[in-house]
């Protein structure tokens, strides 16, 4: 008996938990080692179920995925043939302009997600072209909340990493209360803090 296609609105197993109703999570890691431990059986498990991977990364190191496929066991250069993993820079995303463009980047996310249901993506955007770049704190926050309305359109699943030895506590707080998923201490859990992207948006509007 041939084993069953997994469908794009299956649930995905991350970190020890179930991504179902919600799929867009705030990863936080201290650290490469400690996000190779929690993203590489996220990555593997997509590969065997036959989902696409799409990378977010840094522009200086964009073979670095691929590199970590290999190290996993996988065939990159059939994965790449097959448009079942994508590698897309800092540089041709989130800095396209030279600089942060929050409605350039949710156009951008929704020409990603929004094409097709299947296969079901998992995309892995590596936050880290944000540290230290000046005055962007407030339009990165108020993109990842309205993000949500993009991701509430569609089954695919959205990590976004944050490694928390390089942006300061308070940056941290806020951009939790963006995603309805966190992953924090290598464990992931619904987001008691996460406030639904309406009632952000609005609330971030009031304060002028």
């Amino acid at each position: 008996m041939a084993a069953e296609i997994p469908r794009a609105t299956d649930p995905v197993t991350f970190a020890g938990g179930v991504l179902d109703r919600y799929r867009h999570v705030c990863a936080f890691v201290n650290g490469q080692a400690e996000a190779d431990a929690v993203l590489d059986p996220f990555l593997r498990d997509g590969v065997d179920a036959g989902d696409r991977l799409l990378y977010l990364v840094d522009t200086a190191t964009p073979g670095a995925p691929l590199r970590r496929l290999r190290r996993l066991g996988f065939d990159t250069g059939a994965l790449l043939e097959e448009r079942r993993c994508e590698v897309r820079t800092w540089a041709e995303t989130y800095l396209r302009s030279g600089d942060f463009d929050q409605a350039d980047m949710l156009d951008q996310l929704d020409a990603m997600l929004g094409a097709s249901a299947r296969p079901r993506i998992r995309l892995l955007a590596d936050m880290g072209w944000a540290v230290d770049r000046d005055g962007v704190a407030d339009d990165l926050i108020e993109f990842e909340a309205r993000a949500n309305f993009l991701h509430a359109r569609h089954q695919h699943v959205v990590i976004c990493a944050y490694d928390t030895s390089r942006f300061d506590g308070a940056f941290i707080i806020d951009i939790l209360r963006t995603h309805p998923m966190v992953l924090i201490g290598g464990l992931l859990q619904e987001n008691p803090f996460f406030v639904p992207p309406e009632e952000f948006v609005q609330e971030r509007s009031a304060r002028g």
